[in-house]
């Protein structure tokens, strides 16, 4: 099979059309994580700082149970709300990919 040189020059571009496109995908994707990153260490930051605070505030063993108690579940629904969030970025980057 033959091909000319504007079939060529076409296949190449196509090519790099491809690759450029691809890439801005990945980085679109990366920048997502990063954002959600900063964000999730933002609030984590001033959560600690809050959580020290309470501390500083516990009478008593029983009080310093209760109030640990109370920080375990909101962290556990932040981690899954977090990875949710992982998830539909990288799903949603490798779905550009397919296309």
């Amino acid at each position: 099979m033959n091909m000319t040189i504007d079939q060529v020059v076409a296949a190449h571009k196509t090519n790099m059309d491809t690759l450029f496109g691809l890439t801005g995908k990945a980085f679109e994707g990366a920048e997502r994580l990063i954002e959600l990153n900063v964000s999730a260490s933002k609030a984590a930051l001033g959560e600690a700082q809050a959580h020290a605070a309470a501390m500083l505030t516990v009478k008593d063993a029983q009080e310093l149970l209760a109030l640990q108690a109370s920080m375990l579940q909101p962290m556990a629904e932040k981690a899954a709300s977090y990875g949710r969030h992982v998830y539909d970025i990288t799903s949603s980057t490798a779905g550009e990919f397919g296309k």
